[in-house]
């Protein structure tokens, strides 16, 4: 005897094969992941759709300059508010060459300050951030991976995010950091594709580059983590960002 399968379940098995196959694109961008040569993480999320690719996402990398947002977030966050307006000043000028030129004399004068005033400031910024991973600045992280300061593709998005969308630092101070994110000097990791407004921090290190940002082309915000570790050149993990970086907008974005 032939069972008849009533038509929701015929309705539903379709939407189940079409709304989850991967797109052609999508494998392309797999194939392209699996192929890196050497260790390679991505985070990437359309904020209006809620739309997530990810690959590795929870795996542990050096931020490289990366952290330099964990720190601008706490500088504004907790020192700051009782700051007298000549330091209030200092402030703004270290975030501000932190972000456009990645300048480390002012991240270096920035933790010095934390440090003296505000010892537990990164900590606190991670667990307002409910981060599990990411340590800034920290003893306990170079012990375990002889970086002082790590965290995921995931997690470092998530601090993206977090800035982007105006959820942890009050308003000014979040359009301060998005103007700088905006306008700086390097344009070669996730910018170098796009014709649309890019918001990044780029990091790097003797094997490790990373960027993390937002593209927003005024219809959607795609938000990327890309880090990379590999013993090839920097030009090889430079082009690996851009070119995956311009991929995952198309696959992301709403056509």
């Amino acid at each position: 005897m032939v069972r008849k399968i009533p038509i929701i379940l015929v309705v539903l098995l379709m939407f189940s094969t079409t709304a989850f196959a991967a797109s052609a694109l999508e494998k392309e961008i797999k194939k392209d992941l699996n192929s890196f040569n050497g260790k390679v993480g991505v985070y990437a999320k359309n904020l209006k759709t809620g739309k997530v690719f990810d690959y590795n996402e929870n795996e542990v990398f050096p931020t490289a300059s990366t952290s330099k947002l964990v720190v601008a977030m706490a500088t504004y966050q907790y020192l700051y508010p009782t700051a007298d307006a000549r330091k209030k000043s200092m402030y703004d000028n270290d975030i501000r060459y932190m972000m456009v030129i990645s300048d480390n004399a002012s991240f270096d004068e920035l933790l010095i300050e934390l440090d003296t005033k505000k010892p537990d400031a990164l900590k606190k910024v991670t667990n307002d951030l409910r981060l599990k991973k990411t340590q800034i600045h920290s003893k306990e992280a170079y012990k375990k991976y002889n970086y002082h300061s790590v965290t995921t593709p995931s997690e470092m998005a998530k601090v993206f995010e977090t800035i982007y969308t105006d959820k942890y630092l009050d308003k000014r101070k979040t359009n301060d950091l998005k103007y700088y994110l905006g306008n700086t000097i390097f344009h070669d990791e996730i910018p170098r594709h796009m014709m649309t407004p890019v918001y990044h921090k780029v990091g790097q290190l003797d094997d490790v580059l990373c960027d993390v940002g937002v593209i927003d082309d005024g219809k959607d915000q795609i938000l990327i983590s890309a880090y990379t570790r590999t013993k090839q050149s920097d030009v090889y993990a430079s082009d690996f960002i851009a070119n995956i970086s311009a991929k995952l907008y198309n696959e992301l974005r709403r056509k």
